[in-house]
């Protein structure tokens, strides 16, 4: 029984003593009065115990240098992919911001029994936007886009399809945009272009299994891009101002819907006709500077985007690869 009890003993006696240790390494650290630190004390440290404390975590000179190396490095190789998703992120801004105003603007119509006309404009943009006007023709009207939204006030297109010189009611009523009211505000999407983009044919049957497969309209004037599709409608902001001078922005890219909310693009040639969709093509910029489509390229790899809007429906769709 006493052996037994002095095996047990042995196994205590090491566990005692460093419990022991611990508590005397503890005291070391215990908060001394100001008399004993003396003035010295960095907040409420005594001298005495800093020093060790700065032997324990502190860094060498050698060792800060290579974390900035090894920092600067990372910011070189993260800087091209961030570049890179901004421009993702501004096409994606950009389509969905038109599509909420295209949507609001047919809800409009309809709500008021009006015709409201949906203005897109691209300008050149290492211009100021606050500048008036805005730079819309030459080598690079790039990189910008505009886009407003007007209202008849007296519920009125202000012009009939004709078969000849279609608009010319429309430019002799304008009065300097007085019978139009402003709906919302001025939008502006930077790094953007879509004039004159106009993307080929992708369709479901050629490519089933694309997510750019769509049905696309049946002739230029209805793809907003394409230089046929130019309006007869046109309006300037802010509106006050004559369609030939004194306006920051002419839009003469319209969308326009009727009361029952049905969407026309009239253009000089196409009538009174109503297509089964309108398509919008977006592309990325940076700055006036964009990457142009060769006529077979692949629209299932980029960052390319297309808004459709159905014409009777008012369905607003959005294909991105």
């Amino acid at each position: 029984m006493s052996d037994i009890r002095h095996h047990r003993s042995e196994r205590i006696k090491p566990d005692c003593a460093r419990a022991q240790r611990a508590i005397y390494r503890i005291a070391d650290l215990r908060a001394l009065t100001s008399a004993e630190c003396g003035r010295g004390s960095v907040r409420g440290l005594c001298p005495a115990v800093v020093p060790r404390l700065r032997d324990e975590g502190g860094c060498t000179l050698l060792e800060q240098v290579i974390v900035i190396g090894i920092i600067a490095i990372l910011l070189v190789l993260v800087g091209p992919a961030f570049t890179t998703l901004t421009s993702g992120t501004d096409v994606s801004s950009a389509i969905y911001g038109v599509k909420g105003v295209l949507e609001n603007a047919r809800a409009y119509a309809k709500a008021n029994h009006t015709y409201v006309f949906v203005g897109f404009a691209e300008v050149d943009s290492s211009v100021d936007p606050s500048v008036s006007p805005q730079v819309t023709t030459g080598d690079r009207p790039y990189g910008r886009v505009a886009m407003a939204v007007v209202a008849a006030k007296d519920g009125t297109a202000q012009y009939e399809y004709a078969t000849t010189d279609q608009g010319n009611d429309w430019k002799a009523n304008y009065a300097n945009g007085a019978h139009l009211i402003a709906v919302g505000k001025l939008q502006i999407y930077e790094n953007l272009h879509f004039v004159p983009l106009d993307f080929g044919s992708w369709t479901p049957t050629a490519h089933p299994d694309s997510k750019m497969a769509r049905y696309q309209p049946t002739g230029p004037p209805y793809i907003l891009s394409n230089a046929l599709s130019k309006s007869v409608t046109p309006f300037t902001w802010p509106l006050g101002s004559p369609l030939d001078s004194g306006y920051q922005y002419l839009f003469d890219r319209v969308i326009n819907f009727d009361p029952t909310g049905i969407a026309r693009i009239a253009t000089p040639t196409n009538g009174d006709a109503i297509a089964h969709v309108i398509e919008i093509d977006f592309q990325p910029a940076h700055g006036t500077v964009f990457q142009p489509l060769p006529a077979d390229f692949n629209q299932d790899v980029g960052s390319h985007a297309v808004i459709q809007l159905g014409t009777t429906s008012g369905a607003v769709r959005v294909y991105r690869p």
